[in-house]
């Protein structure tokens, strides 16, 4: 009898003792199915950025919808991640912007193959909630335009005290959402030196040719500070092609802000700026084709920039040969997620 119950109660022990260790290693397996899994979900981001402009010299007034980008990035595995990008108003027209795969064999060393943003200037490569003011400088809007091609590149990242970042490709040279056949694929070079805070270089180069300019030659430098609240940023570029004639242009501007950051439930941050941006034929030869002054105010709406925003900027233009260009005050929202 003593025998039967201690065979049962063994019995019994075994049986609970299996269903604990089950039940631990079930749900210790699923945690980390969960948290691997939530590793490589997608992440979903965007910016829409919208404003009302008034035309001081023509007395005209217009709205509108200036970007509506739409985005997710994510990663497969530890060597392999993607990003897909779209604009459904980019001035009015819906476009694919990037649309590439990152291969990461070791750290530091990427390798980039599909559509991005050519790694040329940093005021290009900013996202529309990070371009600090309403409106494009000259050099973004005018001395890069359609610089976002289909390609191949190649990263690395030197670390330490003073970082460097390299960045080689060759692409198309045929444009976005353009896979054409080329004899010879045009080259884009980049080179960051120095840390995210405190004094920091670039030097830019794209070779090549595109349609209506053979040998093609863009290269630009940089220069900017920063400690974090305030910045000061500048950028030169020269654009070189030869059409029936040799024709170049090129452009610079400087510009800067400083943020001042409120404890507030509402507003975190009130950043002035101020920019002053020139393009022409030869700047440094007073053969310029527009002057412009830009003083604005961006007010902040989150403790991080460039998230929630409203923006007031004026715009005098000290001289615009163009007819596009007249004085303005521009109304902005931003809203990134």
């Amino acid at each position: 009898m003593i025998a039967k119950k201690f065979y049962y109660g063994m019995r019994r022990f075994f049986y609970f003792s299996f269903l604990f260790i089950f039940s631990f290693c079930y749900n210790l397996y699923s945690q980390e199915a969960v948290e691997k899994k939530s590793e490589y979900l997608p992440d979903i981001d965007g910016v829409i950025k919208t404003k009302a402009e008034f035309d001081l010299e023509n007395t005209t007034l217009r709205f509108e919808v200036r970007n509506a980008r739409f985005g997710a990035k994510g990663k497969i595995n530890d060597y392999m991640s993607y990003k897909v990008e779209m604009d459904l108003s980019d001035e009015g027209k819906f476009k694919v912007m990037d649309v590439y795969i990152r291969f990461t064999p070791v750290a530091n060393l990427d390798f980039y193959l599909g559509q991005r943003k050519i790694p040329f200037s940093t005021d290009h490569m900013r996202n529309p909630a990070e371009n600090i003011f309403a409106n494009r400088s000259f050099l973004a809007k005018y001395i890069n335009e359609g610089m976002r091609d289909i390609g191949f590149y190649t990263a690395y990242k030197i670390t330490g005290q003073v970082p460097v970042d390299m960045i080689v490709g060759v692409v198309n040279g045929t444009g976005n959402n353009n896979p054409q056949w080329v004899g010879k694929p045009n080259l884009a070079a980049r080179a960051t030196v120095g840390p995210d805070k405190g004094f920091r270089v670039a030097g830019n180069l794209y070779y090549g040719n595109v349609q209506n300019q053979d040998h093609l030659a863009l290269f630009g430098g940089e220069f900017r500070y920063t400690n974090g609240s305030l910045l000061v940023e500048s950028e030169y570029i020269r654009r070189n092609w030869t059409d029936s004639i040799r024709i170049h242009e090129d452009g610079m501007y400087i510009h800067s802000y400083y943020n001042f950051n409120f404890n507030k439930k509402m507003i975190y941050i009130i950043t002035p700026t101020v920019r002053w941006d020139f393009m022409g034929n030869s700047v440094f030869e007073n053969k310029i084709d527009a002057n412009r002054l830009t003083f604005g105010v961006n007010i902040g709406f989150e403790p991080k920039q460039f998230y929630s925003e409203i923006r007031l900027n004026y715009e005098n233009y000290l001289r615009g040969n163009l007819p596009a260009h007249t004085d303005k005050l521009t109304l902005e929202f931003i809203a990134r997620f």
